[in-house]
């Protein structure tokens, strides 16, 4: 009878709590809240955004890579040996300036991962095959370089086997001073000379991920490190906005607890906690402030409804996302809502290379065109850190 009792008892309270839980649940209102309208790009940063062709005369794709400077852009084109071409976005001229050499012809020989761009240098992490090898032999990952101009493409070095330079796996790739260095989702940071070496790992074993050079937050210590001198800065007052919290050297981003049926917020903010700003949107994981101060968030929506779809913000930027200058308060709308409904691979903004001041991002637009939003000419104004 006491077990009985005490099974009743447990029902009951389980049930009153169920019930207290669901009546604390708030109902979706008759009339949502508005969500902010965001600018295109082009109109709230027009120096930022170019145009280029989409496609050679040929129908073969081009992807963007990097500025080069001026009104130069660098394209490839999408094959396995692709041509590397120089587009001018005031004349419209273009014309290749360098290629792969001819053993790369074989099917997938010549994969680039990832693109880095230094002052006389442009660098790649190159997934291929070597020289003979079959289209289903046993592919290694190689570091090329080539003269920022344009001219002959060399290897660097192969990369040991069990260093991971997959695409699928690369966060960022950069040439700073006389080293290409590259990290990947899982944390690992690695770093080789330009003229060739042996690939070094920085700061084995912990868990980092790199804003701007030689900065990267450390996502389980909770502290700001510079992999070069291991000095390391605590990130404080921000226990409110652990989830997807992502800092610099000097600033964070995290995300707000998100209310039902709210406009969706994320916090801009010091390490130190001070200074926050609030913001619609949400923080995208593993996404800090860009030199400390464009921050890439995804697109206000109302929490629980799903008319207006998310940015995911994961390993891509989705089909719109917004960037946000916390020095003049200004933010705009990046990619376009006609994107999800675009056909593959142009379902997403792409990102191109990064340089120490941001990548250049790109997604499909009209007539077999390209609009290109280049993150390092956004914000040239001085700014406090």
């Amino acid at each position: 009878m006491r077990a009985g009792a005490a099974l009743l008892l447990v029902f009951t309270v389980g049930v009153a709590w169920a019930s207290r839980q669901e009546e604390e649940v708030p109902q979706r209102p008759a009339n949502l809240p508005a969500v902010p309208h965001l600018e295109p790009v082009k109109n709230v940063w027009p120096d930022a955004v170019s145009v280029v062709p989409a496609e050679l005369a040929d129908g073969t794709w081009l992807w963007p890579v990097v500025a080069l400077g001026g009104d130069e852009m660098l394209l490839r084109t999408r094959e396995n040996r692709p041509k590397f071409v120089s587009f001018n976005t005031r004349t419209k001229k273009q014309r290749v300036i360098a290629q792969p050499p001819v053993w790369a012809e074989c099917g997938g020989c010549f994969e680039v991962q990832a693109t880095a761009l230094g002052a006389s240098q442009v660098a790649f992490l190159v997934k291929g095959y070597a020289p003979g090898a079959s289209p289903g032999g046993q592919r290694h990952y190689e570091l090329w370089a080539m003269p920022r101009t344009g001219g002959a493409m060399h290897m660097v070095v192969r990369l040991p086997p069990g260093v991971q330079a997959e695409e699928a796996y690369l966060y960022g790739f950069q040439i700073t001073g006389e080293h290409a260095v590259w990290w990947g989702y899982d944390g690992d940071i690695w770093r080789v000379p330009l003229n060739g070496g042996v690939p070094e790992q920085l700061l084995r074993e912990r868990y980092l991920r790199v804003s701007a050079w030689p900065w990267a937050y450390d996502d389980g210590k909770r502290t700001v490190v510079n992999v070069e001198t291991g000095q390391e800065i605590e990130v404080t007052a921000a226990d409110d906005l652990e989830n997807r919290l992502a800092c610099g050297p000097a600033w964070c981003v995290g995300e707000n607890w998100q209310e039902l049926w709210k406009v969706t917020q994320a916090t801009v903010l010091r390490v130190d906690g001070s200074e926050r700003t609030t913001m619609p949107g949400d923080a995208l994981p593993m996404r800090p402030p860009i030199r400390d101060r464009l921050v890439l968030l995804g697109v206000p929506t109302v929490y629980g409804d799903d008319s207006i779809p998310r940015t995911p913000g994961v390993w891509g930027l989705g089909h719109v996302t917004q960037i946000y200058d916390r020095c003049t308060k200004q933010t705009a709308l990046l990619g376009s809502y006609a994107l999800i409904k675009a056909e593959m691979p142009w379902q997403e903004i792409k990102i191109g290379a990064w340089t120490k001041n941001g990548p250049l991002v790109f997604w499909r637009t009209a007539g077999d065109r390209l609009m290109i939003a280049d993150l390092a000419r956004i914000g040239a104004s001085s700014c406090s850190v």
